[in-house]
């Protein structure tokens, strides 16, 4: 089970920045809160198939994150 990190980004396609959770080297999520709609959450697949398999402890402290750390970048 990987350990799941995060971090704030500001791509060049979104007005606003956006909050990725990674686990371990490969992309898990990214929460977003564009103007107008509320906050999403895009999932990738993992990358070499299969499914991710995360304790829900860790999955929601990052979501948590998202939520707080989004809405002091607007």
């Amino acid at each position: 089970m990987s350990l799941l990190s995060t971090v704030i980004t500001s791509p060049p396609d979104r007005e606003n920045c956006v909050f990725e959770i990674w686990a371990g080297a490969n992309q898990l999520a990214e929460v977003s809160h564009e103007p107008g709609r509320p906050i999403e959450i895009e999932i990738y697949p993992p990358v070499e198939g299969g499914k991710w398999n995360l304790k829900f402890e860790d999955l929601m402290t990052a979501l948590h994150q998202a939520t707080k750390n989004l809405a002091s970048h607007e």
